[in-house]
């Protein structure tokens, strides 16, 4: 009997004897006796297992869906014990140029403040980037000598799940992730359910993982262009179906304090980071040095100090903060 059907048959059994009179702990005992044992384990050599890190992931989808956005940029309100707690997670970040935003981000706010300390470690093959104290990031998808990873690359074609897929199979991550560039600007909603469906068959088929959706980043248009249209395809779908939702063009759209929308221009740089800035100077004394298409002006680069504290918000959410009270 196998391991998969054991468990119902057991319950079915223990339900029938207990029906006709029986003892459940003799019923129990019956049973047991009725199970073959396991194989045996083959010995492993000392020294020659792999460390495994398990962070706490859930392995059944929630029944509501968790989602960084505009309004979960203020770090200020996370404890610190969540921060810590979140440290425990190896991530897998996928990504192209637009979704370095959220790394260059991370790794400049641990400049300001070790508490929000990182690994991110980009490598065309997979590695194990588990550091202990720090949100850890493995920055490719198994591809020798590329990490940048276009749709094909990790869900839209055959090779590039197979790739993906390897990634999850080592084991060592509680999270899997791909950024879009510019094309959910342009995918038909067949293509946009393909992506759908690719997360969550991965999902089903690694239940200790979970795989974090992404909305595409402003191009300037407004609605009902195709990009309003795909991203709140992956809104609905999120929240529909329980998922990790990250979304990236909230953030873009809506300043902090909820005033916009805003639509910036085609590479989605920010065009509302200046007058914020002017008006809210604390918030852009120190910024990042770099942000994927919106450097320039330097305020612009507001968008990736947005996007790494919303990133440890919803790291903090998934290691069980339920939020601020």
């Amino acid at each position: 009997m196998s391991a998969r059907h054991s468990r119902p048959l057991l319950s079915l059994a223990l339900l029938t004897l207990l029906l006709e009179g029986g003892q459940p702990a003799a019923a129990w005992e019956d049973l047991a006796t009725a199970l073959p044992a396991p194989p045996p384990r083959a010995a492993e050599p000392a020294g020659s297992g792999t460390v495994m890190y398990f962070p706490v992931v859930f392995h059944n989808a929630p029944s509501q869906a968790i989602i960084a956005d505009h309004t979960t940029t203020d770090i200020a309100q996370i404890p610190a014990e969540w921060i810590t707690a979140a440290k425990s997670f190896v991530i897998h970040y996928a990504h192209t140029s637009h979704g370095s935003q959220v790394l260059s981000g991370l790794a400049w706010l641990e400049t300001q403040n070790a508490a929000y300390n990182v690994q991110i470690t980009a490598s065309g093959v997979v590695v194990n980037p588990a550091t202990a104290g720090a949100l850890s990031f493995y920055d490719g998808n198994n591809y020798p000598g590329n990490t940048y990873i276009t749709p094909d690359m990790y869900w839209e074609y055959s090779d590039g799940r197979t790739h993906t897929r390897s990634v999850a199979d080592t084991g060592w991550f509680g999270f899997s992730t791909w950024t879009w560039c510019g094309q959910a600007s342009s995918y038909s909603s067949s293509q946009m359910q393909l992506y759908l469906d690719t997360l969550d068959q991965l999902e089903q088929d690694y239940p200790g993982m979970r795989f974090i959706y992404f909305t595409g980043h402003t191009d300037g248009t407004s609605p009902p262009s195709t990009l309003h249209t795909n991203n709140q395809m992956i809104r609905d779908y999120a929240v529909a179906h329980g998922k990790i939702l990250f979304d990236f063009a909230d953030i873009e759209t809506y300043a902090p304090d909820g005033s916009g929308p805003y639509y910036n221009n085609s590479e989605g740089t920010c065009q509302w980071c200046a007058a914020w800035c002017s008006a809210h100077p604390a918030d852009c004394a120190s910024l990042p040095g770099d942000c994927a298409h919106t450097s320039s002006p330097t305020q612009a680069r507001l968008f990736c100090k947005l996007k790494a504290q919303a990133w440890w918000w919803l790291m903090a959410r998934l290691s069980g903060w339920p939020g601020p009270s």
